[in-house]
């Protein structure tokens, strides 16, 4: 073996250890960042459950004396129903409606995410359908994305990008989101003037058991003249994941909304949205064994591998550099044998 193959050996059994297995699930569940989506399901028989807190404040009015705020808890739950295809449900236990002292809930995501055979190089694509289903007692409250009251459902493109191959020392992702949400099933088909476009795009980098990304996403009106982008739901986020004790993840984001404020509200759809959010998330997994039971999900390098299938490609080098070592030192060892037995 050559010095050159046994560095390469050398620098992808390092490269495991360089890059954080932690799997990521959404606010709304589902694999992939805060609110960007990756194409890559979590995996057969995987579990996770998630819980974000969004929070925001701002002064009270002077003429109203009203304290504007945001408190709201979601729950997500993915389940891995093969290696290519993924369940998540998004619900909203309590949502601040600026009206009541305790909010009501908020409305019920159904979500259903497929990898598709398409890759090329680095790049992964997929493909989310969903249904909003309006189990919120109040539709469309301040600081919050537009939400009909009725039946909706979308789709959305997912393409991810992995510039590890490129770049081995620096595990770099990027995500890309495109789709469509239609707000009225039940009329107007994907033409009505409440529907949106759904963007996202995001980056990730991950060192060792912390994630770091940023991310842009947005729900931008679609037939809505007056309504333009700017003055649609827009925001940047930044935040990191962390990989806690007992198999807990955990994220630390805070939101930068991009909107800009209409002058003369003439649309209903012309809405105040939050300048910013703070939002604090937790997140655990289960894994279930072939005999349908669940395992004992232990923290460590074991368990991030198993819970982060795109790491599959490294374990697969790192194994082989296992043996291409073996391989060195078993020829080592029968060359040394062969000097002694020609020595008189």
């Amino acid at each position: 073996m050559t010095r050159s193959k046994y560095l390469g050996s050398a620098l992808a059994l390092a490269l495991l250890y360089a890059v954080s297995a932690s799997a990521q699930t959404t606010i709304y569940g589902g694999r992939g960042l805060m609110r960007v989506f990756t194409a890559e399901p979590i995996g057969g028989k995987q579990f996770f459950i998630n819980s974000f807190f969004q929070t925001f404040l701002e002064s009270p009015d002077q003429r109203q004396n009203l304290l504007g705020k945001d408190h709201t808890l979601s729950l997500g739950f993915t389940l891995g129903l093969s290696n290519s295809l993924e369940f998540n449900m998004q619900v909203v236990p309590y949502q601040d409606d600026q009206q009541n002292a305790w909010g009501p809930p908020g409305d019920t995501q159904l979500g259903l995410k497929m990898a598709l055979p398409f890759a090329v190089g680095g790049i992964s694509t997929g493909l989310r359908g969903f249904v909003n289903l309006p189990t919120a007692k109040n539709h469309n409250v301040p600081y919050e994305p537009y939400s009909s009251g009725k039946v909706g459902g979308g789709i959305q493109g997912l393409a991810t990008i992995d510039m590890t191959e490129s770049f081995p020392l620096v595990p770099l992702k990027a995500y890309l989101n495109f789709g469509y949400f239609d707000h009225t099933l039940d009329r107007n088909f994907f033409i009505g003037h409440e529907d949106q476009f759904l963007v996202g795009a995001g980056l990730k980098f991950p060192i060792r058991s912390i994630t770091f990304y940023t991310e842009y996403t947005g729900e931008i009106f679609a037939n809505n003249a007056l309504v333009g982008y700017a003055e649609s739901s827009t925001r940047v986020s930044q935040g990191i994941k962390v990989l806690g004790p007992w198999n807990l993840i955990l994220d630390f984001a805070v939101d930068v909304g991009l909107d800009k404020p209409a002058a003369v509200r003439l649309d209903p759809l012309q809405k105040e949205y939050a300048d910013w959010k703070v939002i604090l998330g937790m997140n655990y997994q289960v894994t279930f064994n072939r005999q349908g039971g669940v395992s004992s999900t232990q923290p460590g390098r074991r368990t991030e591998r198993r819970a982060d299938p795109e790491l599959e490609r490294v374990r697969i080098k790192r194994e082989s550099a296992k043996e291409d070592l073996e391989d060195m030192e078993k020829s080592l060892q029968e060359s040394n044998d062969s000097e002694k037995k020609e020595k008189p």
